[in-house]
Parts: structure tokens; sequence; C-alpha cells
């Protein structure tokens, strides 16, 4: 997915000018890359906001706009605010297409596993997984069934789809699996034995 995001030049770093920024709906960033000096800018919170929640479930590149040029980036770092989880800066990285990168990819699960039919659990144990891959050939998202998967079944990282990309991981690391659901069955307290009472018979008078 590709998102186009217009921005425009920053010419301060001081913080109190940069809260001022904020403040106004805008949000402080930067786009570097190889062979270039780094430009800072600003950018439409509003804007930005809506792309980033879109953009969770893919790989992403962002155009970013400025004075008539597009810079062709991905979202490389981002700093968040602790306590109101605002976003106070943003990183951009230029890539050329042919440029190779390591990126965390998400993985999408589809299908209804047929050990949740008999009464498992499925536990997504990793939903992205990181690659290595040119630029123009990162996939969005990898895509793994669990039709088949049974009570006690697991899906590794060697299951998922290959392609131009080598997986950064070991290829045995658990991406999902099923789990049986046991209903222990309460154990009840056992009675204490009370031991007999023994009476002496009286003598005979």
């Amino acid at each position: 997915m590709i998102f186009n995001l217009n921005a425009v030049p920053r010419n301060t770093v001081k913080k109190s000018d940069l809260n001022t920024l904020r403040a106004s709906g805008m949000i402080p960033a930067v786009i570097y890359g190889p062979k270039m000096d780094s430009i800072d800018i600003s950018i439409p919170k509003g804007d930005f906001t809506q792309m980033l929640k879109k953009s969770f479930t893919e790989v992403s590149f962002w155009d970013i706009n400025l004075n008539g040029k597009q810079f062709h980036t991905i979202l490389k770092d981002k700093q968040v605010h602790p306590v109101s989880r605002d976003i106070l800066h943003i990183d951009f990285m230029v890539i050329a297409a042919e440029a190779l990168i390591e990126i965390e990819v998400p993985i999408s699960f589809i299908g209804e596993a047929l050990g949740a039919k008999e009464g498992g659990m499925v536990e997504i144990v990793q939903r992205s997984v990181k690659v290595s891959c040119k630029a123009n050939e990162m996939p969005e998202d990898l895509t793994l069934d669990i039709t088949n998967l049974k009570i006690g079944d697991s899906l590794h990282i060697r299951h998922l789809p290959k392609g131009n990309w080598q997986f950064k991981e070991p290829e045995d690391v658990t991406l999902v699996t099923v789990h049986s659901l046991k209903v222990e069955t309460p154990v009840e307290p056992t009675a204490a034995v009370t031991p007999e009472e023994h009476t002496t018979p009286e003598p005979e008078k």
C-alpha cells in the first residue's frame, strides 16, 4: 500500500517551537537516506494518523510530497509520548526500488481450524515476520491457511509462502498452534477416617 502525504519545510529544532508546531496540528518529521542530506519537515497530524491506522495490516510505503518533489520512503521510526501516546516525531527513510531492506511483514491467518471445531483453542503466537528483500519485491503481507490444523498441530515460519525474500528468523519458529481445552475434574477431598472407639467392658458385679 502506498500513502501520499503532503509535507512542508521545517526550519527549527527548538523544543518550544516544536511544541507550538504540535499544538497547531502538525507533527515534526525528518526525511533521510543514502547520498542525501536529511530534510526537516512537518506533516499534518490528522492525515498521518488516519493513514497510519490503515497501514497496520500490511507493509506500506509513504510518498512524501515536498515543494513539488516526491520522496519514496518507508516509515523507519516514530517517537510516542509515554503518557498521552501522541506522536512526537517521525523518521521517513528514502529507499530506491532496488535497495535491499529488512522489514516486518504482517501475517494474515485465514480459515477455521479443524481443531477449533473439535473444541480446541487457536493461539496466534506471532503476527508478523522479518524478511530481507529488495524494496520493489517486498510482500504486502503473507497468507497462512490454518484450515487443516487439528488439536496439537502447529504451523511455523517454514510454512509461509516463498518468494523473492529471505526470512530473518529460524524456520522452526511457531506462528500458530491449536491447544486442547482440558477440563479438569475437581478431586473431592477424602474424608478423614476416624478410628473406631474401643470400649473396655465393665467387669460384672
